[in-house]
């Protein structure tokens, strides 16, 4: 009798707790982060992210893209013009010069990359990665931000560059997403923290809609925007329902 006692009075305790934190989550205010980049454009805009073979190609048009960034062990930001396959060493561990025919120097893109709106992906927690994005940023005199999201799936890199760079906007990291799944599943969707400015995601994780109908209202409450992709064409008709800020096409 004592056990079951002890159980239901833990289980009350816990229910409190949940409520607690999810009326103390629904009871916060978040303002509206007002920047170039964040401005409706009433269409989605749209991102199209390469691929190896179309790199040169759409650099040289006018497409809003999603690029891949990293850096070389000498700290060289470079965008990969192939895949490196597992059984080579990752790009920050070469030297520029010994890959310099498989990558592209981002500081050599002035040109082409400040006609256009750009998705940065970080894909490496690289050493340095974001003192050196912000050197050549500078360089190429995109470092007001006005033109550009950055993202990665790692979070010590974008928390590393908002400090350097508060006033950039900043994509959702791995670790974000797997906490507003976490929390949605806890019920407390409320009290989740999110760093990003822009939530970017494709449309479904682990074979499940992502942007159900929940996330989607906590988002607006809190001024979020959503960028949804990468995506394949088959998904932009479901894409462009959620009425995203952005949509990523796999080009």
């Amino acid at each position: 009798m004592r056990i079951i006692v002890v159980t239901i009075c833990s289980l009350l305790v816990f229910f409190l707790g949940l409520l607690t934190v999810k009326f103390w989550g629904k009871a916060q205010t978040y303002p509206e982060y007002h920047h170039a980049m964040l401005q409706e454009q009433g269409a989605p805009i749209e991102f199209f992210k390469p691929s190896y073979a179309q790199l040169n190609e759409s650099l040289a048009s006018k497409k809003n893209l999603y690029l891949d960034v990293t850096v070389t062990f000498d700290q060289k930001l470079v965008i990969p013009k192939r895949k490196f396959v597992a059984t080579e060493k990752p790009i920050k561990l070469f030297k520029y010069d010994e890959i310099k025919n498989d990558v592209l120097l981002v500081v050599d893109l002035k040109e082409q990359l400040n006609k256009r709106k750009i998705i940065f992906n970080m894909v490496d927690n690289a050493r340095a990665i974001h003192e050196t994005f912000i050197y050549d940023l500078k360089a190429m005199g995109m470092d007001n931000g006005d033109s550009f999201i950055v993202t990665s799936q790692y979070e010590a890199p974008i928390k590393a560059l908002k400090e350097l760079a508060p006033a950039f906007v900043y994509g959702s990291t791995q670790p974000e997403i797997l906490k507003i799944v976490a929390m949605q599943s806890m019920y407390v969707l409320e009290a989740v923290s999110i760093r990003a400015d822009i939530i970017i995601h494709p449309l479904k994780i682990r074979n499940q809609m992502f942007y159900n109908d929940e996330i989607l209202q906590e988002l607006k409450r809190r001024h979020k925007k959503i960028i949804i992709g990468p995506l394949g064409l088959d998904e932009l008709p479901s894409a462009r329902q959620l009425n995203p800020f952005g949509i990523i096409l796999n080009d």
